[in-house]
């Protein structure tokens, strides 16, 4: 079974070039080539070094260790379906067969999408799409597309759920504005939670944001970023093991009924999810380094190594005639501060040397 492809891009054909040496006092990746044609959908493979170690991916993305589990997932919503891939509706710790006002699909999405997730409220304030998870281990990352419209009412926009004492840890944003917020309710000697209300940066309605989520029990540090920005770190979330394995991940956990006074109308909008229990990944950008990065597309793993990494390239928002620049993230979150630069269309531009290292 194949992955979903949702449009074809032109061509793009990167070259070799001289390897990037960072200056450093720890080893971060280093792209030295990329092979392949970076069309939308085609295997691409990264060379350099510094890599670092991953899980074996199964490079198809749709079947999974008892029916839905896999080292990564990913959900772009072009196959019309919300039960595919994986993810399922979810309501009450239970499968759901919502209508059609509560969960679908909509055609439509960021540039270059046909088809997106819509959560409303019509008939219940719990419930969305989920995924059930196994063999996840103390770490946690997901990144997926978002849009609220004007007047959306609160809701939790993303959960993880996990045994005692961690417990619930989720995501909120709406009504009173548009800035990520959350909470935990974990009750490990090690945590001390507090609501985070954020300060930006903002969501702005109607137009769709990138959102991405870590969390690291091993250091107690759970990080938003949105649109390549960050948000907030909190660092007395986290019991010492997650504790994720039989529970779900949950987008959204809920939406508001809008008789509680927040808000009157709007929906959660999802697209591009994609889960992974270790941040090493890799990434296209728009902007030659990484702390510039602002419009970025995660790839699709399909192997990994510590000289060599393969994708399914993810060609998302990025069209014809672009610049791009392509990024390898290690597990640590260290990452080449310089990306190597390609445009979609063209063939690649020789790298500059970075000048320093930056860690994710």
């Amino acid at each position: 079974m194949k992955f979903s492809l949702r449009h074809s891009t032109p061509a793009l054909t990167l070259l070799c070039a001289s390897a990037l040496t960072p200056i450093a006092v720890q080893a971060a990746p280093v792209v030295s080539g990329v092979s392949g044609t970076l069309s939308h959908g085609e295997v691409v493979t990264i060379s350099g070094s510094g890599f670092g170690s991953h899980a074996s991916y199964n490079n198809i993305g749709d079947t999974w260790k008892s029916g839905r589990f896999l080292n990564f997932r990913f959900k772009d919503f072009e196959d019309r379906a919300l039960k595919s891939h994986g993810f399922y509706p979810q309501s009450g710790g239970e499968e759901w067969s919502p209508n059609s006002t509560d969960l679908s699909t909509q055609s439509g999405g960021p540039r270059n999408s046909s088809a997106f997730m819509r959560r409303a409220y019509s008939s219940g304030e719990n419930g969305g799409l989920s995924a059930d998870t196994a063999g996840a281990g103390n770490q946690l990352y997901t990144t997926f597309k978002l849009m609220m419209p004007s007047n959306t009412q609160s809701g939790k926009l993303f959960r993880f759920y996990a045994d005692a004492p961690q417990y619930n840890v989720y995501f909120s944003s709406g009504c009173d504005n548009y800035m990520v917020r959350g909470y935990s309710e974990c009750t490990a000697s090690s945590c001390s939670p507090e609501t985070e209300w954020g300060s930006g940066p903002s969501f702005v309605a109607g137009q769709w944001s990138r959102v991405e989520i870590w969390a690291d029990a091993s250091s107690n540090t759970v990080s938003v970023s949105v649109n390549g920005q960050p948000a907030w770190t909190k660092r007395d979330w986290l019991a010492s093991t997650l504790a994720l394995n039989g529970h779900t991940l949950d987008y959204p956990n809920m939406l508001d009924n809008a008789g509680r006074g927040c808000g009157t109308a709007g929906s959660y909008n999802y697209d591009d999810i994609f889960v992974d229990f270790t941040q090493a990944r890799v990434e296209i950008g728009d902007a030659a380094t990484w702390s510039a990065v602002r419009k970025k597309e995660v790839q699709l793993p399909v192997a990994w190594s510590g000289g060599s990494v393969q994708v399914r390239l993810n060609s998302g928002e990025f069209t014809a005639g672009q610049q791009v620049y392509v990024y390898v993230v290690d597990s640590s979150g260290a990452v080449n501060s310089s990306g190597f630069p390609a445009k979609i269309g063209g063939t690649a531009i020789a790298p500059k040397p970075p000048t320093d290292v930056t860690a994710q």
